[in-house]
């Protein structure tokens, strides 16, 4: 079995007014972070235009959907794209670069078993977090293939999928506007 990880850095930001791949958190980017989280993985693909500073290329593998800004769908479709040709049993763990605990979040799925078609987090409030997962890769292959992925919506996507949901209170909080940053304790100049 081969883990792979695709993390999405790629989005526009436009609730927090900058890229949200680059705010820095204990003294790493929100990309960085994510980053870390997925050490030991056979690849990761980040998705994102560009690198912060604190990542090395060497440890990533950088594409990004095209034409730009298509969405987390997209995105996801471009993550795979990069991975090396589909083997039985690998799996796909997808991140959100803004994720506020990506390690926990990590830690947390690898622990958890398997579902048909994969694991995901489930929020406070009950909803399965799409992107905070580990799936079998021929199941979101499957799920981001043969529609057009551009703005396509992640839950429509996803939710087809069997998935194992795994509770996560306050794992899947994710930083999407300066507020959410402020109160995780991201310095905002």
């Amino acid at each position: 079995m081969r883990r792979f990880a695709i993390i999405l850095g790629g989005g526009r930001s436009s609730r927090m007014g900058r890229h949200k791949r680059a705010l820095l958190l204990e003294g790493r980017s929100m990309l960085g972070r994510a980053v870390d989280a997925c050490t030991g993985r056979a690849a990761v693909i980040a998705v994102t235009p560009e690198l912060p500073d604190d990542v090395r290329d060497d440890r990533v593998l950088r594409t990004y959907e095209d034409p730009p800004f298509g969405g987390p769908v997209a995105g996801i479709a471009a993550g795979l794209a990069a991975l090396p040709p589909a083997q039985p049993d690998d799996e796909v763990l997808l991140l959100a670069c803004d994720l506020a605990t990506p390690a926990e979040v990590v830690a947390t799925l690898d622990a958890a078993p398997l579902g048909p078609d994969g694991v995901c987090l489930v929020d406070e409030a009950g909803y399965p977090q799409y992107l905070a997962a580990r799936y079998r890769r021929d199941a979101v292959e499957a799920a981001t293939t043969g529609q057009e992925a551009r703005n396509r919506s992640v839950k429509a996507t996803m939710a087809t999928l069997a998935l194992h949901h795994v509770p996560g209170p306050g794992l899947s909080v994710d930083l999407d506007t300066p507020d959410d940053a402020a109160a995780a304790g991201v310095q905002l100049l």
